[in-house]
C-alpha cells in the first residue's frame, strides 16, 4: 500500500467539521424535540377507543415507518411545495421530515410505555372525578417516562445517524462538510474516517448518559 496517512488535514479543516458537528446535533434535537409532541398525539390516539383516531394514527405510524426516511426527505424538499405552495429551506425541509417520520416510532413508544402500567390505574384516577388528559398527564405518564427512557435513546441515537442523510440536501452538517472537503482535499480516507469515529463517540455518549439517568431514577423510584 503506497497511502501516505495526512492526519493533520483533519485540524486544517476542524472548523469547517466543528460547524457541521453543530449542525448535526442542532437538526437531531429538534427534529426529536418535534417528534415527541407530535408522537405523544399519534401515540394516545393509537390507545383510544374511538375506532376512526385508532385507525388514522395506525396508517400514519405504518406508512412513516414503511418508506425510506431518504424518499420522505425528498419528497417533502421537492413534491410538497408543489402540491401546497409552501417553499421551505433545506434546513426546514429536513427537519420536518425527519420530525415526522421519528414520530411514527415515538408514537409506538408512547403507546407501549402507556400501556405498560396498569390499566387499574387509570381507572381509579377517573373514578375520583380527574379527566382522562389529568390522569394522563398526573398519574399515567410520570410512570410510563420510566419505561420509556431505553427506546427513548434508541430512536435519539438512530435519527442522529439517520441525520446524515440531509447533506443529501445541501444541508451543511457533518458528512455534507466530510464529502465537501474530501473532493477539495483529496484525503477521503482521514475525513470520513474521523467522522466515524465522531458519530460514534456522539451515540455512545447519548447512550452512557441516557444509562446514568436510567440508573437515578430507578434509585429515586
Amino acid at each position: 500500500m503506497n497511502y501516505h496517512f495526512h492526519w493533520g488535514i483533519v485540524g486544517q479543516n476542524l472548523g469547517y467539521l466543528l460547524h457541521g458537528i453543530w449542525l448535526t446535533l442542532a437538526v437531531t434535537a429538534v427534529s426529536l424535540a418535534v417528534a415527541i409532541v407530535i408522537g405523544l398525539v399519534i401515540g394516545i390516539m393509537r390507545i383510544s377507543s374511538k375506532g376512526v383516531l385508532k385507525r388514522v394514527a395506525g396508517v400514519y405510524v405504518e406508512v412513516f415507518r414503511n418508506t425510506p426516511t431518504l424518499v420522505q426527505l425528498i419528497w417533502v424538499y421537492y413534491c410538497l411545495p408543489v402540491l401546497t405552495g409552501i417553499n421551505l429551506s433545506p434546513t426546514s425541509s429536513c427537519i420536518f421530515a425527519l420530525s415526522i417520520n421519528s414520530a411514527a416510532y415515538v408514537a409506538e413508544i408512547f403507546r407501549a410505555g402507556i400501556q405498560a402500567v396498569p390499566s387499574g390505574q387509570l381507572e381509579a384516577a377517573r373514578s375520583i372525578g380527574m379527566s382522562y388528559s389529568k390522569a394522563m398527564r398526573k398519574i399515567i405518564l410520570p410512570q410510563a417516562v420510566r419505561q420509556m427512557i431505553p427506546p427513548f435513546v434508541n430512536e435519539f441515537v438512530s435519527l442522529l445517524k439517520y441525520s446524515s442523510l440531509v447533506s443529501v440536501l445541501g444541508v451543511a452538517d457533518l458528512t455534507y462538510q466530510a464529502q465537501t472537503l474530501s473532493t477539495t482535499t483529496f484525503r477521503p480516507i482521514e475525513i470520513f474516517t474521523f467522522i466515524g469515529v465522531v458519530y460514534f463517540l456522539l451515540c455512545w455518549a447519548i447512550s452512557a448518559a441516557a444509562h446514568v439517568l436510567e440508573q437515578k431514577i430507578r434509585v429515586i423510584a
